[in-house]
């Protein structure tokens, strides 16, 4: 099962490291951030990835190769080109799937035992969702007989304990809706758009994440991310 890694982003709360270095590559105990993500992935037996990218898309390929040819995995680095949002992000992979995938982003960490829950190869599609103290900082999943119903964006009073943890199953179906949908608001095609369309038509599930979520968002988290490898690592 292939792994579309979204990392075109600008990393703008990153700044100034994201003015040199792009963010999947931010070093976190002196190797890249993306390192781990694919270290996980790899734990949890997956060794196909796409990585699509943009900002500095040079510095994400020669990563790619020194990493690919040190741990015998396949990747290729696909270019989004103009980043309008992580709906386009996913479609400019379309050629390269033909079957169930799976999608993530750059800046999250997730446990090889999380990870390993959305190797899933039926025809439903699949939201990880996460446990949050805080869930109106994030987008609220609303479920019931774990069949989601909808997404709710950062609410003023939270609707949910659960959050979207920003990890995906999908089947191919999701490429002809992504096709259908608008731009939003803030001028990007957003996944949870299509993935709102496809859970009216009950083809979402979710998928509960009992490991850790590590954000790798702004520059605070990076002592905090540190930190909590340092201890399991040791």
């Amino acid at each position: 099962m292939k792994v579309v890694i979204l990392a075109a982003g600008l990393g703008t709360r990153l700044r100034p490291l994201t003015y040199k270095i792009p963010k999947p590559l931010i070093p976190i105990l002196g190797k890249p951030f993306l390192t781990y993500v694919l270290n996980n992935f790899r734990q949890a037996g997956y060794n196909d990835f796409i990585i699509v990218a943009h900002y500095k898309i040079e510095q994400i390929n020669d990563f790619v190769k020194n990493y690919a040819k040190e741990n015998s995995c396949k990747i290729e680095v696909i270019d989004q080109g103009e980043p309008l949002g992580t709906g386009h992000a996913v479609l400019a992979a379309k050629e390269k799937i033909n079957e169930n995938f799976i999608v993530a982003m750059s800046d999250n960490l997730f446990s090889p035992k999380d990870l390993a829950k959305f190797r899933i190869s039926d025809s439903f599609n699949y939201i990880g969702a996460l446990k949050h103290e805080n869930p109106e900082k994030y987008g609220n999943l609303l479920f019931e007989r774990d069949f989601l119903k909808a997404i709710v964006e950062k609410p003023s009073k939270k609707v949910s304990d659960f959050i979207n943890a920003g990890i995906y199953k999908f089947t191919p179906e999701i490429f002809s809706t992504l096709e259908k949908i608008e731009k939003s608001p803030r001028g990007e095609y957003e996944l949870t758009d299509a993935i709102t369309q496809l859970c009216a038509a009950k083809k979402v599930k979710i998928i509960y994440l009992e490991d850790y979520w590590l954000d790798l968002g702004k520059l605070e988290d990076i002592p905090k991310i540190e930190a909590f490898l340092s201890r399991l690592f040791t």
